[in-house]
């Protein structure tokens, strides 16, 4: 007679025990977030793709750029005018962290449309690690502009009643901003990766009926678009940051030059 507990099994504890391993292990299935093994393998791909483009545009500098040397100041030439037109001037001091930022976050988006391939920024894991990047990056940067000091009294605000109340709304909102940036960068990814691969397993369905017409192939399509909006939103906002704190010692400067003459 079988023991009570096997005679009495469910089917969803069945169907529980068949999507796992031998090993206890839950396999991935459609929906899942992938493993870190998955997650650092394709994102150890994108690292040395940009790592190979860098060395390759680096090497043999001449001056009458030709191949890639072109691309690759074409590439850098475009992030200084793009840091510049956001945070101002001085702006080309950041363009290794935001080109940085862009390049892998826009080589990862494309990277899950390749078969076979999955989106490092469709792991909350790595969107969380490049919104940390950003955040101490950014606070870092307001120290070193403002002085410890100066930091401190920016979420004080002008008022000192009034800091009261400020002071604790500012820091939450200044600790939400890494955990936005990963949710919104992850949020569009991995439900853009979804959603190819659920219609490209209908596609495989269809066959027969539409063999000329893959239903993914439209969000495809339009991937392409949204993977380049992601990261331009996300480079974006971070140098939206940078010039909140960059540009604080600027104002006071102009301040004091317009009333010096005054006070003279």
């Amino acid at each position: 007679m079988p023991p009570e507990g096997h005679a009495g099994a469910s089917p969803a504890h069945t169907e529980t025990h068949a999507v796992q391993g031998h090993g206890g292990h839950h396999e991935y299935k459609l929906g899942d977030i992938p493993g870190p093994w998955l997650l650092f393998s394709n994102g150890l791909l994108v690292a040395l793709v940009l790592i190979a483009f860098g060395y390759r545009a680096s090497r043999k500098l001449a001056e009458i750029p030709g191949g890639w040397q072109n691309v690759g100041e074409m590439v850098v030439e475009t992030f200084v005018g793009f840091t510049r037109g956001v945070i101002g001037e001085g702006g080309e001091k950041h363009v290794p962290l935001v080109g940085t930022l862009f390049l892998f976050i826009y080589i990862s988006n494309l990277w899950g449309q390749i078969p076979g391939f999955h989106s490092p920024t469709a792991n909350l894991s790595t969107t969380l690690a490049l919104g940390l990047i950003v955040f101490f990056y950014v606070q870092i940067w307001g120290i070193r502009q403002r002085g410890l000091r100066g930091y401190l009294g920016h979420f004080w605000g002008p008022i000192p009643l009034a800091g009261i109340l400020l002071f604790p709304i500012e820091v939450i909102s200044e600790l939400v901003k890494p955990f936005t940036l990963a949710m919104r960068l992850f949020g569009n990814i991995f439900g853009e990766d979804t959603v190819i691969i659920v219609l490209a397993t209908l596609s495989i369905g269809l066959l027969p009926l539409a063999p000329v017409f893959p239903l993914h192939f439209p969000v495809l399509i339009l991937g392409l678009l949204t993977t380049f909006v992601q990261a331009l939103v996300f480079t974006l906002l971070t140098c939206i940051y940078i010039s909140l704190q960059s540009h604080h010692d600027d104002h006071h400067g102009e301040e004091a030059g317009h009333a010096a003459p005054a006070h003279s």
